[in-house]
C-alpha cells in the first residue's frame, strides 16, 4: 500500500529509519508532501492499552462498553520484575491518564530464575534449566509446588534438580506415603467412608481432635492466603499440615489402624474417618498447587462418593469447619511435641538408644501442667519411657548456670556485656533458675545499673543430677532417668528384635498386613529378652506362631544384636 502511494516498488525496503524517512507521498487531502512523523509512541503502549483495547472499547462508537465496565480494573496482574519498567508502569500510567484510575487492584512482581550457582541463564554460558527435563524427572507438581513456595515470588531464586529432588523427598513423598499408609490399612480393615461408624469428631480421641483441629486452621490460613494472593504462606500452610499429619498423627495413631481389635473397633473407626477427611480435604486444598497428585487423591478417596464429583477441580475450594478449631489444644500438642523434641535430643547427648526403653521422664513447664495431663501418654510413648511426672521447678534437675550469648548482648550492650558476665558468675543460682523458667530477669550491675534480660540473651547450662540427662528450651525442661535396670535392658533387646524381624518380613516381600509364622534361634540376652517379652514380639510383627526352631519354608535372615547372632524365619500363613 506504501508502493502504491508512493508510486515506487517498496518490497525491499527496510521499514527503519533512516530508510523510511526518503519514503514520501502527496497528500490526498491538501496536495502536500506526506512525510514520516518523527515522533514514535512507545511500542508499550499497546500493552498499556490492553485493559480497554482488548475490548475495542470506544465510547462514542458505542463499542466494548459493558465489557470495558465489567472487568476494569483487574482484580489482578503478575509479571516479572522487569516489567515495573514496562507494562506494569503503563497500565498504571494510561488507567489513570485515561480513568483517572488505576489499572489493576492487585500486583504480583516475580523475580527471576537463575541457574544453581546464581548467575543468570544463558544458552552460551551452557547454563539453562531444562524444564522438560524436570517435568520427566521430578514431575510437573514438584516443579509448580517449588515455584510457589520457595520463597517471596519476587526474589530471585537458584533452580536445579537438587532442590526439586528435595521438594519430592520432603513434601511430595512425604504426602504420598501418608496417602499410601491409610489406602493399605483401610482396604485390608474394610473402611468405608459411606459407611463408617466413627463417633462424632468432638467424641473422637485428642489426637483426632488435634489434627481435625490442625485442618481447620490450616483450611482457614490457606484461604485467608489466596485470598490475600499469598499463595506462598497457603502453600506453606499446607505443608506444615502435612508435616504434622506424617510425622505426629499417623506416627502416634499408627497401631491404631493396623492392630484393631474387639475393644478397640470405634477408637480405629475414628482413625480410620479422621486420617479419611484429612486427605480428601488436603486434596482440595492442593489442587491449584499439586493438581496431579491431588487429583490422584482424589480419584481413589473421594470420587463419586456422596455429593463428591469426579474430578477435584470440580469441586469449591474447601471451606472447612470453624467449629473444629481448637487453639488451645494445638498450643499444646505444640508443647508436648517440644518436649518430645528436648526428650530426643538428651537421647542423643547422652548416647542412649531411642529404642532403650526408660523408667523416668520429669518435665517442668510454664503455666498450668494440667492442660497437659491428657497427653502424656502419647509424649511417654514416643520418649520410650514407663511414666512422665510434671516438677513443680527447674531447680529439682540440679542447679543452673548463665552465660551471656555475647553474639545477642554484645551488639546491645557493648563493652557493659563484661559487667553483665561478671553479675551471672556471681549469681547463687537465682537468677539462672528463673531465666531457664523462661521468665525475664532485672540483673543488678556493678556500676549499680540494671540490666533487663530475656531467656534468649543467655546461655543455660544445668549440673545435672547423677544418673540423669537433661535439656532446657524456651521454657521447657526435660529430664531423663538414665538408669537401666536389668528389666528394661531386657524390653530394650526385644525392640531391637522386633526390628530385625520387620525387617525380614520386608526382605522376604511380605505385604504390611500379612501374619506370619515366626521361628527365632538364638541363645543368652537375646533368648531371655523373648521369654520375657515374646507376646509383644508377636504381637508387633503380626506372628501368630512363635518357635525356637527356624521354619524350613520360610524365609531365612541373619543377624547380630549386641553382638549375639541371631536367626530368623518368616513364613506367611
Amino acid at each position: 500500500e506504501l508502493g502504491e502511494r508512493a508510486g515506487r516498488d517498496l518490497s525491499e525496503l527496510d521499514p527503519h529509519r533512516p530508510w523510511i524517512d526518503e519514503v514520501t507521498f502527496p497528500c490526498p487531502s491538501c496536495g502536500g508532501t506526506a512525510t514520516r512523523v518523527p515522533e514514535v509512541i512507545d511500542t508499550w503502549y499497546d500493552s498499556g492499552a490492553m485493559p480497554f483495547a482488548q475490548w475495542g472499547y470506544h465510547p462514542d462508537l458505542g463499542r466494548g462498553i459493558r465489557e470495558f465496565e465489567e472487568r476494569f480494573p483487574a482484580d489482578y496482574i503478575c509479571e516479572a520484575i522487569d516489567q515495573t519498567r514496562g507494562w506494569f508502569y503503563t497500565l498504571m500510567a494510561e488507567g489513570v491518564l485515561h480513568f483517572d484510575d488505576t489499572a489493576y487492584r492487585t500486583c504480583v512482581c516475580l523475580g527471576h530464575l537463575v541457574d544453581r550457582d546464581g548467575r543468570k541463564m544463558s544458552k552460551s554460558a551452557g547454563n539453562v534449566f531444562d524444564p522438560w527435563e524436570a517435568l520427566e524427572r521430578q514431575g510437573a507438581d514438584a516443579l509448580r509446588w517449588w515455584m510457589v513456595t520457595s520463597g517471596s515470588p519476587w526474589s530471585s531464586r537458584r533452580i536445579g534438580h537438587e532442590v526439586l529432588d528435595d521438594v519430592v523427598r520432603r513434601f511430595l513423598l512425604t504426602l504420598w506415603n501418608v496417602y499410601a499408609f491409610f489406602t493399605t490399612y483401610a482396604n485390608a480393615e474394610g473402611f468405608d467412608p459411606d459407611a463408617t461408624m466413627a463417633p462424632p469428631a468432638a467424641a473422637r480421641p485428642v489426637m483426632d481432635r488435634w489434627i481435625l483441629s490442625r485442618l481447620a486452621s490450616t483450611v482457614r490460613r490457606t484461604r485467608a492466603g489466596l485470598d490475600a494472593y499469598d499463595a506462598t504462606d497457603a502453600g506453606r500452610a499446607i505443608g506444615s499440615l502435612v508435616d504434622d499429619l506424617s510425622n505426629w498423627y499417623v506416627r502416634r495413631s499408627r497401631r491404631r489402624f493396623w492392630n484393631p481389635d474387639a475393644e478397640t473397633d470405634g477408637d480405629a473407626e475414628a482413625a480410620f474417618a479422621t486420617l479419611h477427611s484429612c486427605l480428601v480435604t488436603v486434596a482440595g486444598l492442593l489442587a491449584p498447587f499439586t493438581p496431579f497428585v491431588a487429583e490422584e487423591l482424589w480419584r481413589t478417596l473421594a470420587a463419586g462418593r456422596g455429593t463428591h464429583p469426579d474430578s477435584v477441580h470440580l469441586t469449591d475450594y474447601p471451606a472447612g469447619d470453624p467449629a473444629a478449631i481448637d487453639e488451645a489444644l494445638e498450643a499444646t500438642m505444640a508443647t508436648a511435641r517440644a518436649i518430645v523434641e528436648l526428650g530426643r535430643r538428651v537421647r542423643t547427648e547422652t548416647k542412649t538408644r531411642t529404642r532403650q526403653p526408660l523408667d523416668e521422664a520429669v518435665i517442668h513447664v510454664a503455666g498450668d501442667h494440667a492442660v497437659l495431663t491428657p497427653l502424656l501418654a502419647e509424649v511417654a510413648g514416643e520418649l520410650n519411657v514407663k511414666r512422665v511426672v510434671f516438677a513443680e521447678s527447674v531447680d529439682a534437675f540440679g542447679r543452673w548456670r548463665a552465660k551471656p550469648d555475647f553474639k545477642v548482648l554484645g551488639p546491645r550492650l557493648g563493652p557493659r556485656v563484661q559487667e553483665v558476665a561478671r553479675a551471672l558468675a556471681a549469681d547463687d543460682g537465682a537468677t539462672a533458675s528463673a531465666l531457664a523458667r523462661g521468665d525475664a530477669v532485672d540483673l543488678a550491675l556493678a556500676d549499680g545499673e540494671t540490666v533487663t534480660l530475656q531467656p534468649n540473651d543467655v546461655d543455660l547450662t544445668q549440673e545435672v543430677r547423677e544418673g540423669w540427662g537433661v535439656g532446657s528450651e524456651g521454657g521447657v525442661t526435660v529430664a531423663l532417668d538414665l538408669e537401666i535396670s536389668p528389666a528394661l535392658r531386657l524390653e530394650g533387646v526385644a525392640r531391637e528384635l522386633i526390628r530385625v524381624i520387620q525387617d525380614a518380613r520386608k526382605e522376604a516381600g511380605l505385604a504390611v498386613t500379612d501374619r506370619i509364622a515366626l521361628g527365632v534361634e538364638t541363645d543368652g540376652e537375646i533368648a531371655a529378652a523373648l521369654d520375657a517379652h515374646g507376646g509383644v514380639v508377636a504381637g508387633e510383627t503380626l506372628a501368630t506362631a512363635l518357635t525356637s526352631t527356624l521354619d524350613p519354608a520360610g524365609h531365612r535372615q541373619d543377624a547380630e544384636i549386641e553382638g549375639i547372632p541371631v536367626a530368623i524365619s518368616v513364613r506367611r500363613v
